[in-house]
């Protein structure tokens, strides 16, 4: 490296590692008991009932990882960083299952499948000024790809039942916990479309859901090209997880102040908007979202084309309220995570008092910017279930949190 100028680190790195997720819990193996009394004859006698399902094969979730990076660093580590890639297989995965109700339980941790996680990841450190005034910045960036390769035996999908019902789905080929349902086409505009519908579908009936459809309600996808749009049309619609996501953070300091401004944003993840099944549906049962302004009217006035018209009684119409595309929305958004600008006092000022004091105030969550139309796109309302993920039931937005404080070294 001695003739290469411009670096003075280039490190390649090469990794392979295998580690197991033992936490399984506590005899989750097998199925444990309660005491309960039993009736007899009147008298009440001592017995036993089950209190968890267990599972006899459950064993450890074992994951097969590979990573090849390049850490670097350029003229005299006024820039370093490194770069990443990894691809992670995940065996034996653990996840709480549902199960049949006549077992007397809903759900039970087993051994379930496949999962692969591939990504990449870059981070990158300047220092932009080094005199009186400094300024650096750090900047990372990173993406994952999560698949399920395996599920069960059989490679049945599983339908988790979230805050609203069905409307999750776990199957090979897409990723862990994605939103499922039926999928929005566009917006009926006349009778003529309807009928045109209904008049090429087998039986006469072109959407099996939607009692008696009209101009300006939802036409629904025949997913299957069955011709007709039943339970079998319901598709994945999207993903918690998102395409990228990336943070920058700038520090500047000039003699005893100095100033921090951190920025995160996601991008390319949607996110399950539950409350739009009351706010968004049109029935005027509760308040509304200020953009059904823009709904469907008339064929003269159709809106922007992407909500339905105001309908009392959408169930017994085109029932424009199903688990559908129309509740999964973009939760991409940038977002002004903190600033915060200090000053050291200087040390002869102390008079002993203190080693270092500093005063500063900080501001968090100042700012968000997004077309997610509920509060906080970054809201998972069932954060401990990886099968449910990214749903939004009426979440509080974030707290605008703003300190004023001091540190003090002895």
């Amino acid at each position: 490296m001695e003739s290469m100028d411009a670096f003075n680190e280039l490190k390649l790195r090469a990794s392979y590692g295998v580690a197991g997720n033992f936490e399984i819990g506590n005899y989750n193996s097998i199925s444990l008991l309660n005491s309960v009394n039993y009736p007899e004859n009147g008298v009440l006698f001592p017995g036993s009932s089950l209190a968890t399902l267990g599972d006899s094969e459950l064993t450890w979730e074992t994951s097969y990882q590979s990573n090849l990076g390049v850490d670097y660093a350029l003229l005299n580590d006024r820039i370093y960083g490194s770069i990443d890639y990894y691809f992670t297989i995940t065996k034996d995965l653990l996840l709480s299952v549902p199960v049949p109700p006549s077992t007397g339980f809903d759900q039970v941790l087993t051994n379930v499948g496949e999962v692969e996680n591939e990504g990449f990841e870059f981070s990158i450190t300047s220092r932009n000024l080094v005199n009186d005034f400094q300024w650096s910045t750090d900047f990372n960036f990173s993406t994952n790809r999560n698949t399920v390769n395996k599920l069960g035996p059989s490679g049945n999908a599983i339908l988790p039942s979230g805050a609203a019902g069905v409307r999750h789905i776990t199957q090979v080929g897409s990723a862990v916990g994605s939103y499922y349902g039926y999928l929005v086409d566009r917006i009926y505009q006349n009778q003529a479309e309807i009928d045109a519908d209904n008049n090429s579908a087998p039986g006469g009936d072109y959407d099996l859901l939607a009692a008696d459809p009209r101009p300006g309600d939802f036409r629904f996808k025949d997913v299957n090209g069955d011709g007709v749009v039943n339970a079998d049309d319901r598709t994945v619609l999207g993903s918690y997880q998102p395409d990228f996501i990336y943070g920058i953070s700038n520090r500047f300091n000039y003699r005893n102040f100095d100033l921090k401004i951190f920025i995160q944003g996601v991008v390319g993840r949607e996110v399950l908007n539950l409350t739009a099944r009351h706010l968004l549906n049109g029935e005027a049962n509760f308040n509304s979202y200020a953009v059904l302004n823009d709904r469907w009217i008339s064929e003269s006035d159709p809106g922007n084309g992407k909500y339905p018209r105001a309908d009392r009684s959408t169930g017994t119409h085109g029932n424009n309220n199903r688990a559908s595309s129309y509740q999964v929305q973009d939760g991409s958004y940038v977002s002004l995570k903190n600033i915060q600008i200090g000053y050291n006092l200087p040390v002869e000022k102390l008079n002993n008092i203190a080693r270092k004091a500093r005063i500063y105030i900080s501001a968090t969550n100042l700012a968000i910017f997004t077309d997610y139309i509920g509060f906080n796109p970054e809201v998972n309302l069932q954060s401990s279930s990886s099968l449910t993920p990214g749903e939004d039931y009426g979440a509080y937005p974030l707290a605008r949190t703003v300190q004023l404080g001091i540190n003090l070294e002895f």
